[in-house]
């Protein structure tokens, strides 16, 4: 059963937008490129409208998109004035009435959005009640107004049985005395200003708007469109009783043009990591979900304060501020939208990782924003995530970004770059007309909060660099230098060590064969040189790679690397490191030594058990680490004098 409200059917044949251009409304429709981008606009009028919800329905084989949300709705005063408009928002300034979320806001040609994707657009919205409208009459003198002028231009006169009139005040804010007869209000005395007050009773009527954008779009460039008749026709109908607290908008995109269901309906390429890889419409739907407020889907490999960080300081969930998004196709199950964030290649620690992440909060008496930086050892995938996603209230600007530091940085430098992810949500300081292009694809360079933003990150001087971007760089680097230098410490002790016992095992089998090759190693000697000399430190010891080196004999391991503090500790007794030879069933430690420029290879001090080998000796350089140990050990074996294969070796190795 409907309310006493009739059913109206407006056509709005005196709805226009001025002298505008057909081809400055075409210009105008392509800032939203590519689709996904024009649906972005939608949801982020829902997010305006305080909408909890929107859910996207695709049907008839992607020829149909509908957008629903259970935001507040429009009345039709709202719709003429605020939607279908081109210019600066009336209703786009502070925080949404309801959640109190920071507004989006907009250009004001944001209804233009889907025009260049569908030929018709058709609009269903309903308020859940009452709206509360101002008119400010200009009054010159005059006592009566005609209540048709309260209301927008082309809007039908048969909506003032909807209106209440509240109040009168003139320009000093005092109450004016009216009356109201048969459509006309009334003053007492003449007056040149009065702003009226009143009600229009939304809750009771559904609003229908139609919009023909191909028949807009097909008029002559020499047109105005002061000359359309019905480009957008729309329908007020009274609606039940049981749905008078209900609030909405449903817009449905008709018949989507062709390089629109090509580019969903494309299959994806086996085995690719990038989301250009995926299938068209989960490209469409990864896409979206990295550039609307809605809640992140956050991997357990990321730390849990940065989680917790991007939910309420980037996010503000706790504040109920990202949107829930919905989707189905072609009639399936609906499924959950989340934003994409970087999902690092392994679990990162908060204390021995938290050179890999940045939490940044930036605020000021004009300007706010919050975001994280994450790094990690390899490069990123998909590629899409890598780089900084600058949004302001939710919604991404442009898409990932360095800052221009790509175009500077070379070397390692800039290979870190494709190793960093990041979000930063700008909240207060921008302004959608002075700071952002249109379509939002990007600041203007000139915007003053986007270059304080720049400076904050990482600094005004391109030559040298500073901020917790640079920071990022930097510690990636670190890492990969320092796992680069030990990779190699570590080939070179296990050459080494391998050398050894190779030697060990020859020694054993020639043994077999002349047992004196074993009793040489037990001769002693009435002077010792190499065991008075300083014993050599651990090639690492020191400084490796910029980190502090130190050997300890408490860790676990056979080593450790404390990123944060750029130090790593060597565990001295660890089996990597020792320097250890079996002979004759007798342990002998080999120990190296700074002889310099003595001529002696190696000693044995069998009542010690050590052998020491001369690592300053020339002839090392030549042979080589493994060489060289070989060569000391096959000496003392051979019992060959040392003195006399100076020459010898001089000459095998071609250095004379």
């Amino acid at each position: 059963m409907n309310t006493n409200i009739n059913d109206l059917i407006i056509e709005h044949s005196n709805l226009r937008f001025g002298g505008i251009s057909p081809v400055v409304l075409r210009e105008l429709s392509g800032v939203y490129q590519p689709f996904v981008k024009a649906v972005k606009e939608m949801v982020s009028n829902a997010y305006d409208a305080d909408a909890n919800s929107v859910h996207l329905d695709f049907r008839d084989d992607f020829r149909f998109l509908t957008i629903e949300d259970d935001g507040c709705g429009m009345d039709p005063v709202e719709f003429v004035r605020d939607y279908i408009r081109i210019g600066k928002s009336l209703q786009k300034e502070g925080y949404t009435s309801q959640k109190r979320r920071p507004r989006i806001g907009g250009k004001g040609i944001g209804f233009l959005a889907p025009a260049r994707y569908c030929d018709e657009v058709e609009i269903k919205t309903k308020k859940g009640s009452d709206s509360q409208h101002v008119y400010h009459w200009q009054a010159k003198g005059l006592k009566n107004l005609n209540l048709r002028a309260i209301l927008p231009h082309g809007l039908s006169g048969e909506l003032l049985g909807r209106v209440l009139v509240v109040g009168v005040v003139d320009e000093n804010e005092n109450e004016i005395a009216f009356q109201v007869k048969e459509q006309v209000l009334t003053i007492k005395d003449s007056i040149n200003y009065a702003r009226i007050s009143y009600i229009l009773k939304a809750s009771e009527i559904e609003l229908i708007a139609k919009i023909n954008f191909k028949a807009l779009f097909s008029l002559a460039s020499n047109r105005s469109l002061e000359d359309i008749d019905n480009f957008c026709e729309i329908t007020v109908r009274g609606v039940e009783i049981s749905e008078l607290r209900k609030s909405y908008t449903k817009i449905t995109l008709k018949d989507l043009k062709d390089f629109v269901v090509r580019d969903l309906t494309k299959p994806a390429k086996r085995g690719a990591r990038n989301v250009e890889s995926f299938s068209g419409v989960a490209q469409f739907f990864w896409n979206l979900s990295r550039i609307i407020p809605i809640k992140a889907k956050l991997h357990e490999n990321i730390p849990e304060v940065v989680r917790n960080f991007i939910r309420t300081d980037i996010d503000g969930e706790h504040l109920d501020y990202p949107i829930a998004i919905s989707y189905s196709i072609n009639g399936g199950i609906p499924e959950n939208l989340y934003r994409s964030v970087i999902e690092p290649e392994r679990p990162l620690d908060q204390k021995t990782d938290a050179d890999l992440f940045k939490l940044l909060n930036f605020t000021s008496e004009d300007f706010e924003a919050n975001g994280f930086l994450i790094g990690q050892s390899t490069t990123i995938y998909p590629a899409e995530c890598r780089g900084i996603l600058l949004r302001v209230k939710g919604v991404a600007i442009g898409d990932p970004t360095y800052l221009g530091l790509d175009q500077i940085l070379t070397g390692a430098s800039k290979v870190a770059l494709s190793q960093i992810s990041g979000e930063i949500n700008i909240t207060k300081g921008i302004d959608a007309i002075y700071d952002i292009n249109p379509g939002r694809d990007g600041f203007y360079k000139e915007s003053k909060q986007y270059n304080r933003l720049k400076h904050l990150l990482i600094g005004d001087n391109s030559a040298r660099l500073e901020g917790p971007l640079k920071e990022l760089i930097d510690a990636i680097i670190n890492r990969s230098d320092i796992n680069a230098s030990m990779t190699n410490f570590i080939k070179r002790y296990e050459g080494q060590r391998n050398a050894i016992i190779e030697a060990s095992a020859g020694i054993m089998e020639l043994s077999f064969e002349d047992p004196e090759v074993i009793d040489h190693f037990y001769k002693g000697s009435l002077h010792y040189e190499l065991q008075l000399a300083p014993a050599a430190p651990f090639k690492a010891e020191g400084k490796l790679a910029s980190f502090t080196v130190t050997v300890e004999e408490d860790i676990d391991g056979d080593y450790e690397i404390d990123y944060v503090s750029k130090t790593l500790k060597l565990n001295k007794r660890a089996d990597i490191w020792k320097r250890n030879i079996s002979i004759g069933g007798d342990d002998f430690e080999i120990v190296y030594k700074l002889g310099k420029q003595n001529k002696t290879f190696c000693e044995v001090n069998p009542s010690l058990k050590k052998i020491y080998l001369n690592w300053d000796h020339p002839i090392r350089g030549t042979m080589g680490d493994a060489g060289f140990i070989k060569h000391c050990l096959a000496t003392v074996a051979s019992n060959l004098p040392q003195d006399q294969l100076e020459k010898y070796i001089k000459l095998v190795t071609n250095k004379i």
